[in-house]
């Protein structure tokens, strides 16, 4: 079933069944490589987040889906984690057959930044425990690692590749060459600063535990300090994003008044690098240092349910759980026949809501199956759910062939599949209906609960 699956949902379904300790170490080893292979077919090729710091509908449920880890990058490190300890020689082969990264540029206009930090926690696994001794002493281990840490370019990857750095088992010369590598790397990185400003409170606290590790292993630490600093200066100087004071700023930095209020982020920065990064002879960063050269952009498609369809249905689902003066519906109300009516009455014009085309399609679908999942979760468990249940499955099945992303796609799928594994006694007759799904993935995932189903930390972290 995985491998006539599309390219990400083959892979994961071949890492999944790859985990089950009960098959033997080579037919596993086999599952993982295929699954790299089939990993290039992915639609996205790296994982995002969001940047922001107010989580709206859409950028919780984007999240939420590049979360599943269905990427290109993500699904071939999941690869590597699996073959590491079956067969290291391959897992370092695969490894080395990952395309360098190269993250594109973020502008203002997107909310959505790059996540690496998968990809810089298997390069320290990798470099620890797939070099035999010799290879160690010879320094292929070192040059392996230096390769990949050299070549750092973004935001995304500066406070990952530290982390790498601290836990990768270098000899205190390698571990100097790294930090040498990574310095040089800090330098040249002027980044967008949509990732800039994001990264930021993961970067200073990386650089500090780099500074400290520094001393206690004789290295010097003032180069490292020297190139943040210069990181700082040159990105806060920068053209940077309209609405990063999104999150809140004081405007005030030990005691210095800026201009233009600097967003908390970049406030704490410059706070974190005088009182604690900075070492003489630097001097501390100056308010004229941190003040951006313009400001221009903003995210763009944070807010979702804006059209006159999702409104109007919006209103008929709150008329579900709240009555005309603002008060919760008590359960004994959703028992009545008349609370039953307008239910059945709203799954029939959630039914009905005409699919959109081009764009809209997306956003339509994240709200159509936002409110799904929210009268799902109202419902009583059992049979009373299964209703609403078939609706949202008819449209799922319905839905794969619109212009939606696939990872979009199985994240409503994903949850729900989970959600019953969870409890499978509240979905009534549905988890044998998903088994014999009309949609191949659908019925894919159903038998993958059942035959290597997920920790229940996993499911909730979708939800």
């Amino acid at each position: 079933m995985a491998r006539s699956a599309p390219g990400e949902f083959a892979a994961d379904g071949l890492l999944r069944i790859a985990a089950l300790e009960q098959l033997t170490p080579s037919v596993r080893a086999g599952l993982a490589e295929e699954a790299f292979g089939r990993a290039a077919e992915a639609q996205q090729p790296f994982k995002r987040r969001s940047a922001m710091a107010n989580r709206s509908a859409n950028a919780g449920f984007l999240e939420h889906a590049f979360g599943q880890d269905l990427d290109a990058l993500s699904l071939r490190v999941r690869a590597v984690q699996v073959m590491l300890p079956l067969d290291p020689g391959k897992a370092r082969r695969l490894f080395s057959e990952i395309p360098s990264l190269d993250l594109p540029f973020v502008s203002c206009d997107d909310f959505m930044v790059f996540d690496v930090d998968r990809y810089y926690d298997a390069l320290a696994e990798v470099t620890r425990h797939a070099f035999t001794p010799k290879e160690v002493h010879e320094g292929a281990a070192y040059q392996f690692f230096l390769q990949r840490i050299a070549v750092v370019a973004s935001p995304a990857q500066i406070a990952p590749a530290i982390r790498a750095i601290l836990s990768a088992g270098l000899s205190d010369a390698g571990f100097s060459g790294a930090v040498a590598a990574l310095t040089a790397a800090l330098r040249k990185t002027l980044a967008d600063d949509r990732s800039f400003t994001y990264s930021l409170p993961a970067m200073g606290e990386q650089v500090l535990a780099l500074i400290e590790e520094c001393r206690r292993r004789g290295t010097p630490p003032r180069p490292v300090a020297e190139a943040y600093r210069r990181y700082l200066v040159a990105n806060l100087s920068a053209p940077r994003c309209a609405d990063d004071d999104i999150f809140p700023g004081s405007g005030m930095v030990i005691g210095l008044a800026y201009g233009p209020p600097l967003d908390t982020r970049s406030t704490e920065a410059i706070r974190l690098f005088n009182q604690s990064v900075r070492m003489a002879p630097l001097q501390p960063i100056e308010a004229q240092e941190a003040t951006p050269s313009d400001r221009a952009g903003a995210a763009s498609g944070l807010r979702g349910c804006e059209s006159v369809g999702c409104q109007a249905l919006a209103r008929r689902y709150r008329s579900l759980v709240f009555d005309s003066a603002g008060t919760a519906v008590p359960s004994v109300i959703r028992e009545t026949l008349e609370w039953q009516r307008q239910m059945q009455a709203f799954v029939a014009a959630l039914g009905d809501w005409q699919d959109a085309a081009g764009p809209e399609a997306a956003q339509q679908f994240r709200e159509k199956c936002a409110l799904y999942a929210d009268l799902i979760g109202l419902l009583p468990g059992g049979r009373g759910r299964e209703p609403a249940l078939r609706a949202m499955l008819e449209y799922l099945q319905r839905s794969r062939s619109q212009p939606i992303r696939r990872i979009e796609w199985l994240l409503p799928v994903n949850t729900l599949i989970g959600r019953i594994g969870l409890d499978p006694l509240a979905f009534g007759r549905i988890p044998d209906e998903l088994l014999h799904s009309e949609d191949a993935v659908i019925a894919l995932y159903a038998e993958l609960e059942k035959v290597a189903p997920r920790p229940a930390e996993a499911i909730l972290r979708l939800m």
